[in-house]
């Protein structure tokens, strides 16, 4: 049995305050990367995204982007309304998570839906409509949240006719919703293929007839309409990466349209295109990438997020309350800890 013992948490405390070291900053350049956009999505003329727990706009060709709401906590699932004017988001400006819509050039947030569960924001639909998933009513569907409709003014929200589910997209002509029953996006889970693996479904709106898309043992969501053709994500792919891939309800034929090894394709949400085309946008690693669906070519956006960043600063870090293991030296005149 060792005749030392670990030191009080007080005394490694003390250690940690003598020996504290600035924390080295990341290189940068004159038009530093901002890193780690997350959920993006693209209209004709602009991109917008979310970084560093705010909401950000860009022009659809990159550049400088701007800030468009702040509220606390994190925002998600940013989408444009089919004419692009204005942005529909999971945001806490009231001590909850709700839907909000804002203007694509500020203004004041309208909140839209007050229940006290949270939302996962899905997209919009054609005629003006916010498609979420919640847990607004606890147990009448105990396998999963249920999916809803809210108009974007506000409004009680109408549930949609299928049993439970989420990432929800209603084609453009309001006959079909593509949903998953499962939602695990946020989820650290690569190459799972448990009982939680997401499949991709169809419901007709106005025939109540369902019809099972995908039946892969691993991950297949996020469904995305453009016309008659619907895209999503999956991970049946030789690198078990997720990718892209196009499926033709017409003909049941399903083709892989991404093929990245590196890195999975996270996040992705469709566009109109400069022409109409259709255009994914994506995160990709640390990058945004566009992707014309006219032409196949992807290529990644250019942005720069201005403003200063208190975290890329060379600071002090007190670790006293992070402390989570150490040990001493064979003398006791030397310790080593863990923080952070």
């Amino acid at each position: 049995m060792s005749r030392y013992r670990l030191p009080s948490r007080r005394s490694l405390a003390a250690i940690l305050a003598v020996a504290s070291l600035p924390v080295a900053a990341l290189a940068q350049d004159d038009h530093p990367h901002a890193g780690m956009l997350r959920y993006p999505d693209v209209s004709a003329t602009h991109i917008t995204f979310v970084y560093a727990n705010d909401l950000w706009v860009v022009p659809r060709e990159g550049g400088v982007a701007r800030p468009v709401a702040s509220p606390s906590g994190p925002e998600q699932n940013p989408r444009f309304s089919a004419d692009g004017q204005t942005l529909a988001f999971v945001g806490n400006f009231d001590g909850d998570r709700d839907l909000y819509t804002i203007a694509l050039d500020g203004d004041t947030p309208h909140r839209v839906t007050h229940h006290p569960a949270n939302e996962t924001f899905s997209d919009w639909t054609a005629d003006g409509r916010l498609v979420f998933s919640s847990w607004l009513y606890p147990g009448s569907h105990a396998h999963g949240p249920g999916l809803y409709s809210v108009d974007a003014g506000g409004g009680m929200p109408d549930r949609l006719p299928v049993p439970y589910g989420g990432n929800g997209a209603v084609s453009a002509d309001g006959v079909w919703l593509a949903y998953t029953p499962s939602i695990r996006e946020n989820r650290t889970w690569k190459r799972y293929q448990g009982g939680l693996a997401q499949d991709v479904w169809l419901f007709n709106l106005e025939t109540n007839a369902s019809q099972r898309v995908t039946d892969y043992a691993g991950t297949d969501t996020s469904p995305m309409w453009h016309g008659e053709k619907l895209y999503y994500l999956s991970d049946n792919t030789e690198s078990g990466r997720l990718n892209l891939f196009v499926h033709d309800p017409a003909t049941g034929e399903k083709t892989q349209v991404t093929d990245y090894t590196d890195n999975d394709v996270k996040f992705p949400s469709i566009g109109p295109g400069t022409e109409g085309q259709g255009e994914v946008i994506f995160q990709l690693g640390t990058e945004l990438m566009l992707l014309d669906l006219g032409s196949g070519e992807t290529t990644a956006v250019d942005i720069t997020v201005p403003g200063v960043r208190n975290a890329l600063r060379p600071q002090i870090v007190d670790a006293a309350e992070l402390i989570m293991d150490g040990g001493v030296s064979a003398t006791g005149q030397r310790a080593v800890v863990e923080a952070r």
